[in-house]
């Protein structure tokens, strides 16, 4: 195969034209908004998500499912609303709205099934790390955990060929995909995905856990977020729940443990009690996950 490598200025153009034609629904943007007010009711999150039924219906029926275990039947969104909070249900509209997003043909490469199982558990988990290790602001730690590995879709989309380039150095050189990426393209996934985060007008600290989530220690603002999808994104692939690209000495548990030792002093537990967490997540998401991506 001939290496014709784009490059990176003409890959950030079409990124951020494709972040402009790709923009999240206006549903999961103002979802987004109002649940950040203090003052939104329940009454007028319904009112917005109702004005697209298939998304109403799809949280309806998360709402039922064995993932949330509630004992007895929703048969309402507002009631849902309630049921779930305000904090699930602005992670489940943008679950489906980015999902929905990236219809990647199952002939390719990317095992979207194992993606996204990859996203949603470093998503939750980034979250449940977030409320052991005393992070401010939980509510945003899913999204950042949902998106981190974004770039990759959108590489396998638009620019098929170079993943495959990137894809099969890295292979050969058995080195991770980041490193292949940077070498063979000059751009990796991360960056990537924090283009296409930036053309949806995502928040700042958002852009950065996505941009340094393989590094973070080149990140100079909202570190501890970074550090805690970093950890997060590890994690999962200490458990073999991974996107199929991950470094093995990266996810190794000495590595883990040092980095839970040095960005986190404030931690109290060992890495096996986080890894059962994380588990214990991954059990739960298959049928999630079906709903999810199921429109009808």
């Amino acid at each position: 195969m001939s290496e014709k490598v784009l490059s990176p200025e003409f890959v950030e153009r079409r990124v951020r034209s494709i972040a402009k034609l790709s923009t999240l629904p206006f549903i999961a943007v103002k979802v987004m908004e109002l649940v950040e007010n203090p003052r939104t009711s329940a009454s007028k999150l319904c009112d917005i998500i109702s004005a697209d039924q298939v998304l109403a219906a799809r949280i309806l029926k998360l709402a039922n499912s064995a993932y949330y275990g509630f004992p007895r039947k929703i048969s309402t969104l507002n009631l849902a609303i309630v049921v779930l909070g305000f904090n699930a249900l602005r992670d489940l509209v943008l679950s489906i709205s980015v999902i929905d997003q990236f219809n990647v043909d199952e002939e390719s490469n990317l095992r979207l099934e194992q993606f996204w199982r990859h996203a949603l558990i470093v998503g939750r988990g980034a979250r449940l790390l977030a409320r052991y290790l005393n992070y401010p602001v939980i509510g945003e730690v899913f999204v950042a955990g949902l998106l981190h590995d974004i770039g990759y879709l959108v590489l396998i989309q638009q620019f098929p060929d170079n993943f495959r380039l990137a894809y099969d150095y890295a292979k050969e050189k058995e080195i991770s995909f980041n490193e292949a990426e940077t070498i063979k393209l000059g751009y990796s996934h991360n960056v990537l995905g924090a283009w296409l985060a930036e053309g949806w007008n995502l928040p700042g600290k958002l852009v950065q856990a996505i941009r340094y989530h393989h590094s973070p220690e080149k990140s100079f603002q909202n570190q501890e977020l970074v550090h805690i999808i970093h950890l997060a994104d590890l994690l999962s692939y200490s458990i073999d729940e991974g996107s199929g690209f991950n470094d093995p000495r990266e996810a190794s548990v000495p590595n883990i443990e040092n980095i839970i030792k040095q960005m986190f002093p404030r931690n109290r537990y060992p890495i096996s009690f986080y890894q059962n967490k994380f588990r214990e997540e991954s059990e739960k998401i298959k049928d999630f996950l079906n709903i999810l991506k199921n429109r009808s």
